[in-house]
């Protein structure tokens, strides 16, 4: 999986690529974790329109993103989702928790 994070002050762009799984999904998390060792409040945005699949894994790591954003008054936000992503996102109830746009 590719990861490229761009950053604009507080507003930080993450574009995602390939897949989002057990074995991709520690990369992502230790790119959360830098974006977040910045501190103060910030808005995520993450770009999923070349990602071909997720996991649990992977959500996992979107969900505690999304809590520790949350905790610092920023906003997580994904987008561009296609609809097979989109559908694990929906089956699982997490679209109902993230902000998918």
């Amino acid at each position: 999986m590719e990861i490229n994070v761009n950053r604009d002050g507080d507003v930080i762009a993450v574009a995602l690529a390939g897949k989002l799984d057990t074995a991709t999904a520690p990369s992502l998390q230790r790119a959360m974790e830098e974006i977040l060792s910045g501190g103060g409040a910030m808005n995520v945005s993450v770009d999923f329109s070349a990602i071909e699949f997720v996991s649990s894994a992977g959500l996992r790591v979107l969900l505690l993103s999304m809590k520790k954003i949350a905790a610092v008054k920023g906003s997580l936000v994904l987008k561009n989702m296609r609809d097979p992503v989109k559908e694990v996102f929906d089956m699982t109830g997490f679209s109902a928790i993230l902000k998918i746009v």
